[in-house]
């Protein structure tokens, strides 16, 4: 029996593919959706999780048109209104507020695991999502008029479009033939949740060390005015070093490496790590295929932008295919797509990167540059607004389903 051919399989149930699926599902768009498992379900009495992301107010838009922020927001979301940086090598820093931007607040801090539990949710709701949960894909083949794809239970789904939305190691993107391009920073990155003695003041906090940029970021939702999550990038070796100092001596580190900022900082959860690097897959599609999210592109963390350049992957992507007549894998309907990301990823990459490598050296003329640059920067109110309109997702070239 020949197996019925859908819209779109997507594989990856995380936050850019369960997003996808709920602007396609909206569409009317019939998929199939295929994990090693599922999202879990959110227990509000569980202690909130390390793993965050600072969602934009134009990423918070894609949430809306999916008509899940109601739901992530009853759960637990942390409004940031203010953003400080500084500089452990000099005095330069520089202040970000909302209210330069007219907006109510920079961005949100969110559990990573509650927006994959309300996404996940949402899609629930919706009759005739075919879930093959859990499964891997074991073989793609690419035919004229559809895309087949064999599963490692030897289930085999047929469609229009395969989306890969299965992380940096994507096995789409291998099957696809599609090369990819990585560059390890040398470090990993260190999350947590702290209890912090003074209040965050909704602010995101963020040092640049030699050693790699730490942030202490507003988290626990409202009322929590000593939670944070940290999100420490720092070379490899101190980082080893880190993950295996005691509770109490990583504490000490943490308090001493943020300045004090925010006074002493305790252990709220257990510490986890990952390894960094920038990473660039050749092509963004291939005819039936696309990418999307980390399976696309990988940055620095140091901006909080990873997510939210994924999220617009997502948003560009139901936009080209929401507004053509077209077959949905045609591979000139998918280069509307990648046209349309490449400029931003290869942008934000490129800049991120030289954040790091500026940031982190010693060099005595490093230092008095990016310190005047700092200084600069903080004291011009069109630079920063400029810088703000950027990372906020408040662009003008926006795609329909993020402004």
């Amino acid at each position: 029996m020949t197996a019925q051919v859908i819209d779109v399989i997507i594989v990856g149930a995380g936050m850019s593919g369960l997003t996808l699926a709920n602007l396609l599902a909206r569409q009317g768009r019939s998929l199939a959706i295929v994990d090693r498992c599922l999202p879990a379900e959110f227990d509000p009495s569980g202690p909130s999780h390390a793993r965050v992301t600072a969602v934009s107010p134009g990423s918070k838009t894609i949430f809306e048109y999916t008509g899940v922020w109601s739901g992530i927001k009853e759960k637990r979301v942390m409004e940031f209104k203010k953003m400080v940086v500084w500089d452990e090598a000099s005095t330069a820093s520089i202040k970000f507020f909302a209210e330069d931007m007219s907006q109510p607040c920079l961005g949100y801090i969110v559990e990573n695991s509650i927006i994959q539990s309300t996404l996940y949710e949402a899609l629930q709701k919706i009759s005739g999502i075919q879930w093959c949960v859990p499964g891997s894909v074991e073989n793609v083949s690419c035919h004229d008029h559809e895309i087949e794809v064999t599963l490692t239970d030897n289930q085999v789904l047929r469609a229009k479009l395969l989306v890969g939305a299965d992380g940096s190691r994507s096995a789409i993107r291998h099957l696809a033939g599609i090369s990819y391009t990585e560059t390890p920073y040398h470090q990993l990155g260190i999350v947590a949740k702290v209890h912090t003695e003074l209040p965050h003041e909704c602010t995101a906090w963020q040092r640049f060390l030699k050693t790699g940029p730490l942030a202490l970021l507003p988290a626990g939702g409202e009322g929590a005015h000593h939670e944070c999550s940290i999100v420490w990038s720092a070379d490899s070796e101190y980082a080893s070093q880190l993950m295996r100092m005691d509770d109490r001596n990583f504490e000490q580190e943490v308090t001493r490496a943020s300045g004090q900022q925010l006074g002493k900082v305790t252990l709220k959860s257990k510490r986890a790590s990952f390894s960094l690097a920038s990473g660039q897959a050749q092509a963004l599609v291939k005819p039936r295929v696309a990418l999307i999210g980390d399976a696309a592109h990988t940055i620095h963390p140091l901006a909080g932008q990873g997510a939210n350049l994924g999220l617009t992957d997502v948003a560009v992507l139901a936009d080209t295919l929401a507004g053509s007549k077209r077959d949905l894998g045609s591979y000139r309907l998918l280069r509307v797509y990648e046209r349309a990301r490449k400029g931003e990823v290869h942008v934000m990459q490129h800049a991120m990167s030289a954040f790091a490598a500026v940031f982190s050296t010693s060099s005595l003329p490093a230092i008095v540059a990016r310190s005047a640059a700092l200084s600069l920067a903080d004291h011009s109110l069109p630079l920063k607004r400029f810088f703000m309109k950027q990372a906020m997702g408040l662009s003008s070239d926006r795609p329909v389903f993020a402004r």
